[in-house]
C-alpha cells in the first residue's frame, strides 16, 4: 500500500491497534471539538449527553483532561455505568425537570452525541453565559431551534462530524497524553 506521508499517523507501539481504531474515528469525534472550543482544560465542566460510542469516548477524553463531566441521558439505567465504569462526575436524567433545573448555568459547554432530534433548549439552559454547545449527532429531522438564548449571548452552538486532515495532530495527540 501506498499513502501520502502526510495522511499517515502512528500509533505508538504501546497501544494495541484495537485498541487505537476507535481513536481515528469516534476519538477525533469527540476530542476536537473538546480542543477546538478550549473545554478540555482542567477545572471545566462539560455535559455529554448520550451515552453511546461517541458518548463514552467524549467522557473518557474530558476526564483524563481533568474536566469536570456530567453524563447526560434520557434514561436513569445509565447512571451506574456512567459513574462507576466512564468516571462521570455526575448524572442527569435529561427527563427530570428537577435534576436540570439544578444544574441550570453551570456548565461551560456541551458536547451532544445523540442521533435522534431531542429539545436542545433545556440543554442550552445548563450552560453558562457563552457555554457552547456541540452537536455531533445527526438526526434524520432537523432540531427546533430556540433564537432568544442564542439573541442573548447565552449559548454558542456548532455542529461536527470529524475535524479536517490537517488536525492529524490533533488525532495523535488524542491518544498520546496519559
Amino acid at each position: 500500500m501506498v499513502a501520502d506521508e502526510h495522511f499517515v499517523i502512528r500509533i505508538p507501539d504501546k497501544l494495541p491497534l484495537e485498541g487505537a481504531a476507535p481513536l481515528l474515528c469516534a476519538g477525533i469525534t469527540t476530542y476536537s471539538p473538546l480542543r477546538y472550543y478550549g473545554l478540555d482544560k482542567p477545572g471545566m465542566h462539560v455535559g455529554v449527553v448520550g451515552l453511546g460510542g461517541l458518548g463514552h469516548v467524549a467522557v473518557k477524553f474530558a476526564k483524563a483532561k481533568g474536566v469536570r463531566v456530567t453524563a447526560i441521558s434520557t434514561s436513569p439505567s445509565k447512571k451506574e455505568e456512567a459513574i462507576k465504569r466512564l468516571k462521570a462526575d455526575s448524572f442527569l436524567v435529561s427527563r427530570e425537570q428537577d435534576q436540570m433545573l439544578a444544574a441550570m448555568g453551570t456548565m461551560d459547554g456541551i458536547i451532544d452525541t445523540v442521533s435522534a432530534v431531542h429539545p436542545i433548549l433545556p440543554l442550552i439552559r445548563l450552560l453558562k453565559t457563552n457555554g457552547k454547545l456541540v452537536v455531533l449527532g445527526a438526526p434524520e429531522k432537523p432540531h427546533e431551534l430556540p433564537v432568544f438564548p442564542l439573541l442573548m449571548g447565552k449559548a454558542h452552538i456548532n455542529g461536527v462530524t470529524h475535524f479536517k486532515v490537517q488536525r492529524l495532530d490533533w488525532t495523535k495527540e488524542s491518544y498520546n497524553f496519559d
